[in-house]
């Protein structure tokens, strides 16, 4: 991320959808070329144990809270930034970001980098239904709790670099591949695609982790690669797909990134 002082203007900012929060209030997913980072929670920040509740609608906090599920590739921005000038919500870095994977790839300096003088919710959970979303509420119900990188637990601060570590490779391994096979790199959309993949990964259990050797998953690396490139294509073209996923798959086991091993060709003989 940019330092959070520059202001930073994104003329290729993209509106990917807006989603109706009720009284007038909306949620904006978007993308752009750069962003910023707000240093320190703004004066009405939702994450603000002292900010008045009610200012935004319960709805807005369901459609937000999918910032804070494991292995996430959107953030939570901050309701004073604008698509033109986007940046990610302070309260959000320092409370809601942990899981996060578009964070958690730029490393423990940004959510260092942030600070609050006033009193933050625990983590996005707590922050909804003080807000008005029910306890029982699904949307919140895969939401993460721990806190960012500086939490005071040992566990967190030892564990959290080695699946980093993984998902960094793997993201730019994949993004690599994607940059080939379209012939043209995109910049920032092609990080998030490759982010997304490697999340996808990471949730089925098919990316190596420096402790373990084996994983009992449901499905395999080339069906989950397979299903992505569908997904982003919009139809599925056959053979060609699965040719690529396998040459994608093949990548990353090579690397040595797949929970199932290195990969080593079998020498042909006549």
């Amino acid at each position: 991320m940019p330092d959070p002082t520059d202001d930073i203007t994104s003329p290729g900012a993209e509106i990917l959808a807006v989603r109706d929060g009720a009284d007038g209030w909306g949620v904006i997913t978007a993308t752009a070329p750069a962003s910023a980072y707000q240093p320190s929670p703004c004066a009405r920040c939702p994450w603000l144990r002292d900010s008045p509740v009610g200012a935004f609608p319960p709805e807005v906090f369901r459609h937000s809270a999918r910032t804070t599920y494991d292995l996430a590739t959107h953030k939570f921005g901050c309701h004073a930034s604008t698509p033109d000038h986007l940046k990610t919500c302070a309260g959000f870095l320092l409370r809601g970001a942990a899981h996060n994977l578009s964070v958690r790839v730029h490393g423990p300096e940004v959510t260092t980098a942030v600070t609050s003088d006033r009193p933050l919710y625990d983590n996005y959970r707590e922050m909804a239904i003080a807000n008005g979303v029910h306890p029982d509420d699904p949307s919140i119900a895969p939401c993460r709790d721990s806190r960012a990188y500086h939490d005071d637990s040992p566990a967190n601060v030892t564990a959290a670099p080695q699946g980093l570590l993984t998902l960094v490779r793997a993201t730019r391994i994949i993004r690599d591949y994607i940059v080939a096979s379209v012939g043209t790199d995109h910049g920032d959309e092609m990080t998030s695609q490759a982010q997304m993949l490697a999340g996808q990964l990471a949730a089925h259990g098919l990316l190596a982790a420096d402790d373990v050797t084996s994983h009992a998953v449901a499905t395999t690396p080339t069906a989950v690669i397979r299903g992505f490139i569908v997904d982003s294509v919009g139809e599925d073209t056959g053979e060609d797909m699965t040719e690529q996923a396998e040459q994608l798959r093949h990548q990353l086991a090579s690397a040595g990134l797949l929970a199932d091993g290195t990969y080593e060709p079998i020498p042909l003989t006549p």
